[in-house]
């Protein structure tokens, strides 16, 4: 080796000392120097190589030095035996997740879990769930998307109009299209709050999760308040009952607003989960801190806020100026018709409150803005990290190996018995015996109608 070649080796080498030394995640590379361009050449995401490498060793049968590597990786693993698998142990270890493994205020590769299902023979494969929540989480990014903070923004501006025909002797209907706007064309807005608040609040790991642990994938909140509106138009005009139920459709329907501008502003600012700190009451009290979020902090629940600093300022005060003037115009006749329909409704309270609120919340918002981080290129996290997992909402814990294939298990399998007293024979015949008593009694309704008649 010529001089010139030695003192480029030795650079070389000067640089990857430097980078390692650097590198805050050991092993990031495997480098080689190429004698032809005289450089080092450094070869990314060489840990699932080696992963490989040792799931195909002959003396790893049973898994465990797969199992041991990938803690060496700093990936927390949550193993199922073949004979251990059942409601209550996914419950259990999404609730470790959640508490545990899934703080938003770190850095992605400081959460890394998978859960993994080993069957007889010492196979490992990535426990899944098959029962619709891939569809569910499809719905759940596609709204994370096509959600607008500024339509939730006015929309909850507008709506408040309505509370100014509290007093005794106001009286407030819905308006022609207000059960079609907040159905309809504020679809993307007023859906899955229950589920934005479970994932970005809460901290539950996946949509898989919260099918587990929630019981119920429909959107009942939202349906709920369009419900409350459609009933409000089918009571007598005029009348208490027709009040109140559009009061509380209207006052469901910013909640719904406020709840999931609150949890998008939640994960925009990164603040740390709050896990299940409140036992059962964790939903709930989740579910009020996402509201509060979403009053205080609204502006933040916009997608574009998360360029940080001067662009996120600038769109808080474009998008304020934007309410502010929407809502001016909602106090005209001709709009608040296709609203509500008040009469003896003073606006004056509401303007007031409405006007203090949304400076108030600007002026939070602005602040809380200028704490936000740009977001590293794509270049700079695969330069530092290598990361092993892949996201997927369909496990249990949100992510699995990709060296592995899928195990998917059905919930329904593992449903626990019914009355576990009696025997399927008599929890049969009482099935019978109930079954036939609930159709006698409807039965009953015809003849009491016939009596009637004669």
């Amino acid at each position: 080796m010529n001089m010139s070649t030695h003192s480029a080796a030795n650079q070389a080498d000067a640089n990857l000392n430097q980078m390692s030394s650097d590198s805050s995640f050991e092993g990031s590379y495997v480098c080689e120097f190429n004698s032809s361009s005289r450089k080092w050449e450094c070869q990314q995401f060489y840990k699932t190589q080696i992963l490989q490498t040792i799931i195909d060793q002959h003396d790893n049968q049973d898994g465990r030095q797969t199992i041991d590597q990938l803690k060496e990786f700093g990936i927390t693993v949550y193993l199922a035996e073949h004979d251990t698998v059942n409601i209550a142990l996914l419950k259990q270890v999404i609730s470790h997740v959640t508490v545990n493994r899934n703080d938003r205020s770190r850095e992605p590769h400081e959460n890394q879990r998978c859960i993994l299902y080993r069957d007889k023979s010492g196979q490992l494969y990535n426990l899944t769930v098959d029962n619709g929540s891939g569809g569910l989480a499809s719905t759940w990014k596609s709204l994370l998307l096509s959600f607008s903070g500024l339509q939730a923004m006015v929309a909850m501006s507008v709506l408040t109009r309505a509370f100014a025909c509290m007093n005794p002797e106001s009286k407030v209907k819905p308006g022609y299209f207000l059960g079609l706007v907040l159905g309809l064309v504020l679809f993307e807005e007023m859906s899955q709050s229950f589920l934005n608040v479970a994932l970005l609040v809460q901290g539950v790991p996946s949509v898989a999760a919260y099918s587990l642990s929630s019981g119920s994938d429909s959107d009942w909140p939202r349906k709920l308040a369009v419900f409350a509106l459609a009933l409000a138009a089918a009571q007598e005009a005029g009348s208490a009952a027709q009040k109140i139920c559009t009061l509380l459709g209207i006052a469901l329907s910013m909640a719904l607003l406020a709840a999931n501008l609150g949890s998008r502003a939640w994960l925009y600012m990164r603040w740390k989960p709050i896990g299940n700190m409140f036992g059962a009451l964790t939903p709930f009290y989740a579910y009020c801190a996402a509201i509060l979020t979403g009053l205080v902090f609204p502006f933040m629940g916009f997608r574009q806020i998360q360029s940080g600093g001067a662009p996120a300022i600038q769109t808080i005060m474009i998008n304020c100026a934007i309410v502010a003037i929407l809502f001016v115009l909602s106090d005209l006749n001709v709009v608040q018709g296709f609203i509500f329909m008040g009469q003896a409704c003073d606006q004056t309270t509401t303007n007031i409150v409405l006007g203090s609120w949304l400076a108030m919340a600007a002026v939070s918002s602005i602040f809380a803005a200028r704490k936000i981080e740009k977001p590293e290129t794509v270049e700079n996290v695969e330069g530092e990290i290598d990361m092993i997992l892949d996201e997927d909402q369909t496990s249990p814990v949100g992510y699995k190996v990709p060296n592995f294939p899928d195990y998917c298990i059905d919930p329904v399998r593992f449903r626990e018995d019914g009355l576990s007293c009696f025997s399927t024979n008599v929890q049969t015949f009482l099935g019978i015996v109930i079954c036939l008593g609930l159709g006698a009694f409807v039965g009953s309704a015809a003849l009491v109608d016939y009596f009637k008649f004669e």
